[in-house]
């Protein structure tokens, strides 16, 4: 007698998210389908940025942080906290690369002679070397990534990333706070 297959009842998974603007016809799969696209884009920007490193012989990390302060130094002096601030990590963080990217003679520190608890950092001749060598293969590969979008499109997108990124911020602040909430909670 063959076997008798057990019956797989669908279940409708709960919403993931509650506002109106977010839902089609009350159902949060294009929500789902878009955070979902959002994670695999950012895994393969990343092993972008990690290739453009290997390339130059750094860690990715320490390749965000050496563009960076490059870019950042064409609109003056650049701290430890411009580059924590522009990249969305810890002061703490940045002092740690730095320190190894000015070993291997990538990055200047100097004291800040206004305020000698600032210090100020620049891209070393041998530094920006590595980017100039790096960059007609960067380009190559910026210009296939981000060849989809037309200039209004490229506006559109660097304007929302960056009010995504500001309430991906606040998202994260209530996160902690709930999670200590539950952890007040089991104590």
């Amino acid at each position: 007698m063959p076997k008798q297959r057990a019956r797989v009842t669908p279940t409708s998974a709960p919403l993931t998210t509650s506002r109106p603007a977010l839902l089609e016809d009350g159902s949060d799969a294009a929500f789902r389908r878009l955070v979902n696209g959002l994670l695999a884009l950012s895994s393969r920007h990343q092993a972008l940025r990690d290739g453009h490193a290997a390339r130059i012989g750094l860690a990715g990390p320490a390749y965000s942080i050496l563009i960076s302060v490059l870019h950042l130094g064409s609109q003056g002096a650049v701290s430890v906290s411009d580059v924590a601030a522009h990249m969305k990590v810890s002061a703490a963080f940045i002092t740690a690369e730095t320190n190894k990217l000015e070993a291997a003679g990538l990055l200047a520190k100097r004291r800040d002679p206004l305020d000698g608890r600032r210090v100020r950092m620049a891209v070393t001749p041998a530094g920006s070397a590595r980017l100039a060598a790096l960059a007609p293969t960067q380009r190559l590969v910026n210009d296939i990534e981000f060849g989809p979008l037309n200039r209004t499109e490229f506006r559109t997108l660097l304007r929302l990333v960056e009010s995504l990124n500001g309430a991906a911020d606040r998202a994260l602040d209530l996160q902690q706070a709930l999670a200590a909430e539950d952890q007040r909670g089991a104590a």
